[in-house]
C-alpha cells in the first residue's frame, strides 16, 4: 500500500525523490566548516539565507555535523503523505553516498542536494578522513520549488 500512496502523493505534489541543486560557493563551504570550530551568528544567518535562496524556500531544523569514521545509517522514510518534506544535505568536507530507493548518488564537497523524505533513504560515508555536512529540512511547494 505504501508504494501506491507514495506514487499518488508524488503525483499530487510533483516532488522528485532526489535532486542535486548544484555547487555552492567556496565561501559558504568555508563558513560551514568554521561552524564546527566556532559558531558565528552572522555566518549561520548568511548560510541559511544562501540555501533558502538556492531552494526558493525556507529551511528548518538546521544542523552541522562532522564524522571521522565511516558509517551507514539506518533506512529512513516518512510515512506521512500529507506534507511533502525534503531533507537537505550540503557536504562541506569529504563526500557521502546518499542511497535513495536502492539508487546510489555520490555527493561531493560543496554540493547541495535534497531527498524526498517519502523515499527510503540512507547515508553511507565511505570516505577516508572527515565528513562535514549541513543537514536541514524544507516543505516542498510545487509552485515554488520546481
Amino acid at each position: 500500500m505504501s508504494k501506491i500512496a507514495k506514487a499518488s502523493a508524488n503525483k499530487k505534489h510533483n516532488v522528485p525523490d532526489f535532486r542535486i541543486v548544484g555547487k555552492t560557493t567556496p565561501d559558504i563551504v568555508k563558513k560551514i566548516n568554521q561552524l564546527v570550530i566556532e559558531k558565528k551568528a552572522n555566518d549561520v544567518i548568511s548560510i541559511i539565507d544562501y540555501i533558502n535562496n538556492r531552494l526558493s524556500t525556507k529551511i528548518t531544523n538546521v544542523s552541522v555535523d562532522t564524522w571521522s569514521d565511516g558509517f551507514t545509517t539506518e533506512w529512513k522514510r516518512n510515512p506521512d503523505y500529507s506534507t511533502p518534506i525534503c531533507a537537505v544535505f550540503l557536504v562541506s568536507k569529504g563526500s557521502v553516498v546518499i542511497e535513495v530507493d536502492k539508487r546510489e548518488y555520490n555527493v561531493g564537497q560543496g554540493e547541495l542536494c535534497f531527498v524526498n523524505e517519502w523515499s527510503n533513504h540512507r547515508l553511507i560515508n565511505r570516505s577516508v578522513g572527515e565528513l562535514t555536512m549541513l543537514l536541514a529540512q524544507f516543505v516542498w511547494n510545487k509552485e515554488e520549488n520546481e
